[in-house]
């Protein structure tokens, strides 16, 4: 009998301890900030809503705002996981967003969850470290390969070559029979492709090039079979788009820092790195060839010998040496520079890609739009050629600059970001702890709640003054979900149209120090592109069956249905 009763005290105390630790596993929110008070009471958080609607709808970050700030009707909430994980802070208010990330910056820095989706495949490159001296002066030794300078000199005219490669490509393709209607993200991503490689490497993998002769032969209906050999931008565009799927993968998984590390692991990754290193290896040694027999007068002398970004960093880098008195280090071994220019190829493929796929959508969906753009272009470019790199970038066309910010804000390709508190701090009134992760949304598409300008920070009021609170200023928020350019354009006092970059907060690159590396390259890339799309082809209305909106969020955002019907023009 004393032997049941102790086994039984025992199993009562085993039970308890469970209990006890069971109920330590519940979710522990964050004091002060609103979240759903049910999720508190269970195991397993907010995750029990979340990962269904993700599993319906295929957005990762319009599945979290919809079961936090969008149903408590808050501009900032938690998301609970059970206590193994800290609350995420959800923020979504456009204003307070850009106001944390521009002037903010001593309080919040790259959050963990961002730099282990990266880090593992891409541990030297700037995108996977937090803010230190060293990456300090990482930035610095990139940042010219930014400025506006460099950008139309070297890095535009190959725009408008790849650009014009994928006008000639869509011009066939309509030529053939029902083949008007065109599945256009492959095309923009492999235009993409070559205008960035050749602005990082300096060198043309030809993919247009090659599609362009493939259709050709297959228009041409020979029975030979098309024997081209292939460039090498057909061999990157593998490994790219392995890359971009690799990462897609590990973003969804439950722990994405052990599934990249993981993936590292694999035969496939160290191919992907032994190739596309090989070629940059192959293109530096040659570049670096090129430098040491230059005088230190012609290494000075930017414009004359620039003809990609790895050449600036390198002559520069072979310039400070031989000033320094030194031998310098061999460019092929810095796994630093190497890991910046696989972020720069691999980003600014992918999302340039499903940005102009979503602008294509746009245009179809407002023809007055694209109609009102066109007769202003041919007015300033009337031809009968279409308008040089340079021409455009020099052109001031207020009408051409708010088609290309409601592209970027409405396409919300980089949907969201995270952020972590390094000090103890507040958003929106609430306080919040050091080492909180903070989701912010980037996708300005609708109107967020009410926020009391009380609870604001100081420098967001200050913002406020100086950008949005002037007469008329107003109309630039409403309707946020159409796409309306006029919303970026004010009169000056002698009642000329200019276009006010600041009309919104200009969320589509993220802002401020840890922003986006390449948003000045990709806002160039898009204008061109817009500019030549638009002058060539009228976008025409798309069957019933295309004319979703819906799409799948991974990296970067993408149309379900990434189609034109177009009519040359």
């Amino acid at each position: 009998m004393a032997d049941l009763t102790q086994l039984a005290l025992a199993g009562a105390a085993i039970a308890g301890l469970l209990f006890l630790l069971i109920r330590r596993l519940y979710p522990k929110p964050l004091p002060g900030i609103p979240y759903n008070e049910a999720s508190a009471h269970r195991l397993m958080g907010d995750i029990p809503d979340w990962f269904p609607l993700i599993k319906q709808t295929h957005e990762f970050s319009d599945s979290m705002l919809n079961i936090t700030t969008r149903k408590l009707g808050t501009p900032i909430a938690q998301l609970l996981f059970p206590n193994i994980r800290k609350p995420l802070v959800v923020v979504d208010d456009a204003r307070e967003i850009e106001d944390i990330l521009v002037r903010r910056g001593k309080e919040f820095d790259k959050a963990p969850t961002a730099l282990g989706l990266f880090g593992p495949m891409f541990p030297r490159a700037t995108l996977s470290q937090y803010t230190t001296p060293a990456l300090k002066a990482q930035k610095r030794l990139w940042a010219d390969v930014m400025s506006p300078d460099f950008l139309k000199r070297v890095a535009a005219p190959n725009i408008h070559k790849a650009t014009c490669e994928l006008l000639d490509l869509w011009r066939l393709k309509a030529e053939g029979p029902g083949t008007a209607l065109l599945n256009v993200i492959d095309d923009f991503r492999n235009a993409a492709l070559d205008a960035i490689w050749v602005a990082v490497v300096g060198e043309e993998p030809g993919t247009m090039r090659y599609e362009i002769q493939k259709l050709r032969h297959q228009l041409s209906g020979s029975d030979r079979p098309f024997d081209q050999k292939p460039p090498v931008g057909e061999f990157l565009k593998e490994q790219v788009h392995y890359i971009g799927e690799a990462v897609a993968r590990s973003s969804n998984s439950v722990s994405p820092e052990l599934a990249q590390r993981v993936e590292t692991w694999t035969p496939r990754y160290r191919r992907f790195r032994s190739v596309v290193s090989g070629e940059m290896r192959r293109a530096m040694r040659s570049a670096v060839e090129r430098f040491q027999h230059l005088e230190t007068e012609r290494l000075e002398d930017d414009a004359a010998v620039d003809t990609c970004a790895m050449d600036l960093v390198l002559r520069r880098q072979i310039l400070q040496a031989r000033k320094a008195g030194v031998a310098p280090s061999d460019p092929t071994k810095d796994e630093a520079m190497l890991d910046e220019m696989f972020v720069m190829l691999v980003g600014g493929h992918d999302s340039t890609g499903n940005t102009l796929s979503w602008f294509v959508r746009f245009m179809e969906m407002y023809p007055s739009v694209q109609s009102t753009l066109r007769a202003i272009l041919r007015s300033k470019f009337p031809g009968p050629d279409l308008p040089s790199a340079q021409a455009i970038l020099d052109a001031d066309i207020p009408y051409l600059d708010g088609v290309c910010e409601e592209g970027m804000r409405l396409s919300g390709t980089a949907k969201a970001n995270l952020r972590q508190a390094i000090v103890d701090t507040r958003i929106l009134g609430c306080p919040v702890p050091k080492g909180t992760e903070i989701f912010f949304n980037f996708h300005t598409d609708r109107e967020t709640p009410h926020v009391d300008e009380a609870v604001r920070s100081e420098s967001s009021r200050a913002a406020a003054e100086k950008k949005w609170n002037s007469v008329g200023a107003e109309h630039a928020w409403r309707d946020l979900g159409t796409f309306e350019p006029r919303r970026w354009i004010e009169r000056d006092k002698s009642g000329k149209e200019v276009f006010n970059a600041y009309a919104l907060p200009s969320l589509a690159f993220g802002g401020g120090y840890r922003g986006c590396f390449g948003r000045k390259l990709a806002m160039l890339e898009f204008k061109i592109v817009v500019v030549l799309l638009i002058m060539s082809f009228e976008f025409l209305p798309l069957p019933d069956e295309y004319r979703p909106m819906s799409s799948v969020e991974t990296v970067f955002r993408q149309p379900d249905f990434p189609y034109a019907n177009i009519k040359v023009l």
